[in-house]
């Protein structure tokens, strides 16, 4: 059986305090790159599919 690194509270604990973890997309590294990348969300359908907290819909949401 897979291992899930988030069951553990050490691992979970360090992860929760990473920057990306307390300020979302703003905290993560990579954002300011990617975001150049996302489309324009107006009049769009979108489906995150994805782990984590939920940071990428929220940007969708708040873009269209």
């Amino acid at each position: 059986m897979k291992e899930n690194k988030y069951d553990d509270p050490v691992f979970f604990q360090k992860y929760s305090e990473m920057n990306r973890s307390k300020y979302g997309l703003w905290g993560a590294g990579e954002w300011q790159e990617f975001q150049k990348m996302m489309p324009d969300f107006t009049d769009k359908e979108v489906l995150d599919l994805g782990c984590g907290y939920g940071w990428h819909c929220a940007y969708g949401v708040q873009k269209g």
